[in-house]
């Protein structure tokens, strides 16, 4: 994940198989800036999401990712120290001796 976030690392990250569930994995995404999807189109079937011209993915892909602080003990794009642990005495992903 350090070298992910350094820039020496390019993977697609498209899974998170170890998360307790689909709103943590939401949060995990923002979180290492790798969420693209507008909030208008979450937890929503497609026959659910209004689609200009035909065009799904411009109604809801994102050009930019969206990122967002939660844990502070899971890896992050940028530091999350105000954020609370999701593990019982969590360390923090940036600080060494915390």
């Amino acid at each position: 994940m350090r070298k992910f976030f350094k820039g020496e690392a390019d993977p697609y990250i498209f899974h998170m198989s170890w998360t307790m569930n689909k709103d943590n994995k939401l949060l995990f995404f923002k979180q290492i800036e790798e969420w693209y999807v507008h909030d208008q189109c979450l937890h929503k079937k497609p026959e659910e999401i209004p689609v200009d011209d035909g065009d799904f993915a411009a109604g809801c892909c994102l050009p930019e990712p969206v990122f967002g602080c939660s844990f502070r003990d899971k890896p992050s794009k940028h530091p999350c120290y105000d954020s609370p642990p999701i593990d019982k005495g969590g360390k923090s992903f940036w600080k060494k001796d915390e």
